[in-house]
């Protein structure tokens, strides 16, 4: 009986070692239209979009609205830029030639880089667009998906039309990446869009931002700049946190900060 009881509590202790400890780690994404760094004064000072990234220090940070060595930002490579005042791994990602450059968006991140997509999207109407999707590691043993967006940005029916299937290529991409999945940037669109309701209807879950939710700070204030999330396998997020940070003068957008606990 004895040696017995000894063999069944080996065989305990070996499939508790055995079996896979839940692990969680908290991250921090950050999502920022820039405006190539011409802010509310008129006055173009990238210096001044480093310091707030710098200060919030998030590990995947989404940016929009950047330049490429074109004319009307000084001719530098704006990701390159923040890039290096941050101390994070930058990628562009091309929407169109512009004054003798490239205009388009970019991703900063602190954790390993596994594969990197610049993926087209569909319609656009007078700019070219394009989601820059990463998979990331941001433990040792998890890797997410993590995707920037900045859809079309004309109203009307006919911008609504074009998101939602800017929306719908995107998805159909992820999908095959078997992974869980961030999505941040400025959608264009406030939270009862039907692109939205379609990332509601594809599992996505949405972070309420709560009474202090205007993120586009221009002449029509309004809610587009977003984070959204879809757990898979064992990977699955909660959200901690999710602010607008007060930002009056750097850019028409308001930097948007969440951090989001991440089980696996």
């Amino acid at each position: 009986m004895r040696k017995k009881a000894f063999i069944l509590i080996c065989l305990s202790i070996l499939g508790f070692y055995g079996c896979k400890q839940e692990q969680k780690i908290d991250i921090k994404i950050m999502s920022y239209n820039i405006r190539h760094g011409e802010g509310m004064d008129t006055i173009l000072d990238l210096s001044r979009a480093a310091k707030i990234i710098e200060s919030q220090a998030p590990d995947l940070c989404g940016l929009q609205e950047m330049d490429n060595f074109c004319l009307r930002s000084d001719s530098i490579g704006q990701t390159s830029y923040l890039a290096q005042k941050t101390l994070m791994k930058g990628t562009f990602g091309k929407f169109m030639n512009f004054q003798g450059g490239e205009y388009g968006m970019a991703t900063l991140s602190a954790k390993p880089l596994i594969s990197t997509k610049v993926l087209q999207l569909p319609d656009a109407k007078y700019e070219p667009r394009s989601s820059i999707v990463h998979e990331v590691q941001i433990a040792e043993g998890c890797i997410i998906a993590f995707a920037n967006v900045h859809f079309e940005w004309i109203s009307e029916k006919e911008g609504s039309t074009i998101r939602l299937n800017q929306a719908k290529a995107l998805i159909e991409y992820l999908d095959k990446l078997n992974r869980a999945i961030i999505i941040t940037g400025d959608f264009n669109c406030t939270p009862d869009s039907p692109t939205m309701h379609y990332f509601a209807e594809q599992g996505f879950v949405f972070l309420k931002k709560g009474d202090d939710h205007l993120s586009f700070q221009g002449k029509d204030k309004s809610e587009i700049d977003h984070v959204i999330y879809r757990n898979f396998g064992d990977v699955k997020f909660k959200k901690k946190s999710i602010l607008l940070l007060e930002e009056p003068v750097a850019s028409d957008h308001r930097p948007l900060i969440a951090e989001v606990e991440v089980s696996f």
